[in-house]
């Protein structure tokens, strides 16, 4: 047997093998369906939005965590010594006091001269020369003053750097995955810290039927199918596409478990299971329960 009969069969074997999966794929994309599993409500993978060495780990994997509560810093040692530099310019009022004393001074001056011009003691020259140099001390002051404002505008942004370095929870959830242990680099490259999972609720999707879609509303009230034991549970319907495809004629439907005590897992199987509509509908959806039992 030649090479190229070889190479040829063995094209041909591959291109086979390959066609039960494409046709799988097409037939899941097309079709209806009527059996899904759960998944969080909300999910966010966290990252850093600075890069730098994880410090500080505040949590672990499993942990339940709110909205704004800590999960690790990145090293900040010299932030931390300069606003600690910037807080003590801030602190220091001594220039300004010095250019507060002087504009007084000179302002009462000014003032003296001014009085004694009208009787002749004072020639307009000098008053001018005064007055030039009130108009520099006042200067002076305000420059003093506005010096204060920008050393504490330092600090502000000093301790706002600071804090992107601590990692904070976007959602109320659980920590299922940490991705970054203390000592390791978290870059824009690999910014994700952890996985927090939002489990009250469920979610779960189905591709239905047009006819499915048209007597469906958001928020009211469907049967689902859950577990291994096919446990009926109450769902909400969150959202109703708008579109259907034209191959499948079928468009989404999601609903919401609650799962206030989180005692379903998400990942759970899940079938959609009305319980209204036609007989057809309910056909499907025994047959789809059938399946489930499997």
């Amino acid at each position: 047997m030649n090479i190229n009969y070889k190479c040829c069969l063995l094209l041909c074997g591959l291109i086979f093998t390959a066609i039960p999966s494409v046709c799988t794929a097409q037939t899941l994309h097309r079709g209806v369906v009527t059996k899904s599993f759960t998944e969080p409500i909300e999910r966010s993978i966290v990252a850093s939005s600075e890069n730098g060495v994880v410090k500080t780990v505040r949590v672990r994997e499993g942990d339940q965590v709110r909205a704004g509560d800590q999960l690790a810093e990145l090293n900040h040692g010299v932030l931390l010594q300069s606003k600690r530099q910037a807080e003590a310019r801030a602190n220091s009022t001594a220039k300004r006091d010095a250019a507060k004393s002087r504009y007084r001074m000179v302002m009462a001056q000014k003032q003296t001269l001014e009085g004694l011009i009208a009787e002749g003691h004072v020639n307009k020259y000098e008053l001018q020369q005064k007055t030039t140099e009130y108009n520099n001390a006042a200067a002076e002051y305000r420059e003093a003053e506005d010096e204060l404002v920008m050393n504490q505008i330092e600090v502000d942004r000093i301790e706002a750097q600071i804090q992107e370095r601590i990692i904070m929870s976007p959602i109320d959830g659980v920590v299922v995955k940490i991705h970054k242990q203390p000592g390791e680099h978290v870059s824009n490259n690999e910014p994700q810290y952890a996985t927090i999972v939002r489990i009250d609720k469920l979610k779960s999707k189905f591709y239905l039927k047009a006819d499915v879609l048209n007597r469906t509303r958001v928020g009211e009230t469907v049967n689902v199918y859950v577990g291994a034991d096919r446990r009926k549970l109450k769902a909400q319907v969150a959202y109703v596409s708008p579109v259907i495809d034209p191959d499948s004629g079928t468009g989404r439907i999601e609903v919401e478990i609650d799962n206030a005590n989180q005692a379903l897992q998400s990942g759970t199987i899940c079938v959609w299971g009305d319980g209204s509509g036609s007989a057809s509908d309910k056909q499907k959806t025994r047959a789809a329960n059938a399946s489930f039992s499997k």
